[in-house]
């Protein structure tokens, strides 16, 4: 109790500065002074409100990684590198000794940021640190959500991944795993092992997984901002394909030819070419660029496995970004009704994946999870 105390003062003394957590009355956090820095650039005759990218940094390879595939996505737009410092409980005899650790670990987060920051420095418009100190019972992907949603004012969380695959993220945990369970407002891009030689090599390319659900939708829009003029963008619809025959009668023992089979597929024919006007369309609104026919391609399947198709594309045409909708579910209901994001988090290596969660209406609220 003595050194929670201890702690919390130390804190609010010590740190304000570097966190953001100032008195309102007294100064401007972080947070505050990016709310005020509103600014636009020019893109041929429109204009775009700059971007806030909040990269997640520890000194690791897979966030190297993720740092230097979203390099190019970075000029003209602002940057905060954070780093979350775990205070942790620490066996001292005395305060000074207690005081020294939260110092000594302090100065290790500020001079990971710094190393991020050196990555990103003369990419960037501004680039600034940030630690994020994670309260006890709390993890690092939780402090990183709340942060890039309450007080960052973010636009998009950058964060690499290992690709250990979903058993090994359970026992030894996993950051990109949190955030997508979190359900951030936020777009998240975590960026797997692997994803920008996948660029270098064969060129940009984003796939848009979509089910015609405005969830999907609005995140073709959102994703549609790292679209770059000469991009390759696919969009992948699964649907459910009409049957022919039909099953009737009371025990379902009746085997009919559907009168209407036809006129299905000819519904869903015109369904498609609408999803892929519209589709295309919010491409070139979020990325004030016209995206060409040529480099246009809406791709169909009837298969009931998403995941096997979407992985096919990904090594047939090199794809290094995949957009995917999340409902943000957790737990059983997850479990009971498939997660595609929960799925390419766990996919191979070799490409970047930006999930977005549907933003609640106000009057919703923020979802439960």
């Amino acid at each position: 109790m003595f050194y929670d105390t201890v702690l919390r003062g130390f804190f609010f003394f010590f740190f304000q500065a570097e966190d953001g957590i100032r008195d309102a009355q007294e100064s401007r956090g972080l947070g505050d002074v990016y709310k005020r820095q509103v600014s636009t650039q020019s893109t041929g005759n429109k204009a775009t409100h700059n971007m806030k990218f909040v990269i997640a940094y520890d000194g690791s390879d897979c966030a190297k990684e993720a740092i230097r595939y979203v390099l190019p996505f970075l000029p003209g737009h602002d940057v905060i590198v954070w780093v979350g410092f775990k205070p942790g409980s620490t066996l001292c005899t005395s305060q000074e000794e207690y005081e020294n650790g939260i110092m000594r670990r302090h100065a290790e987060c500020m001079e990971m940021a710094n190393e991020g920051l050196a990555m990103v420095d003369d990419t960037a418009a501004s680039a600034l640190p940030f630690i994020g100190i994670v309260e006890s019972g709390r993890s690092i992907g939780q402090e990183l959500v709340q942060a890039a949603d309450d007080r960052l004012n973010a636009d998009c969380i950058v964060l690499g991944t290992r690709g250990q695959g979903e058993i090994k993220s359970k026992v030894y945990g996993s950051v990109a795993q949190s955030v997508l369970f979190e359900g951030s407002s936020v777009p998240a891009l975590i960026v797997h092992p692997g994803a920008s030689a996948t660029r270098e090599v064969c060129g940009h390319s984003v796939l848009f997984a979509v089910d015609g659900s405005e969830r999907s939708l609005d995140a073709v829009e959102r994703g549609g901002k790292f679209v770059t003029e000469g991009c390759g963008v696919y969009v992948y619809h699964a649907h459910t394909k009409p049957d022919r025959f039909v099953l009737v009668g009371d025990f379902g023992d009746v085997l009919l030819e559907n009168s209407n089979y036809e006129q299905q597929c000819e519904d869903l024919e015109n369904l498609q070419m609408k999803l892929a006007l519209e589709c295309r369309d919010r491409v070139s609104t979020a990325a004030h660029v016209e995206v060409p026919e040529d480099d246009f391609h809406f791709v169909a399947s009837s298969s009931n496995y998403p995941l096997t198709g979407i992985g096919n594309l990904l090594a047939e045409k090199s794809v290094d970004m995949v957009v995917v909708g999340s409902r943000g579910e957790t737990g059983m209901s997850r479990i009971w009704n498939g997660s595609l994001a929960h799925d390419l988090l766990h996919q191979a290596e070799g490409f970047a994946l930006l999930v977005t969660h549907q933003v609640a209406t106000p009057a919703e609220g923020k979802k439960d999870h």
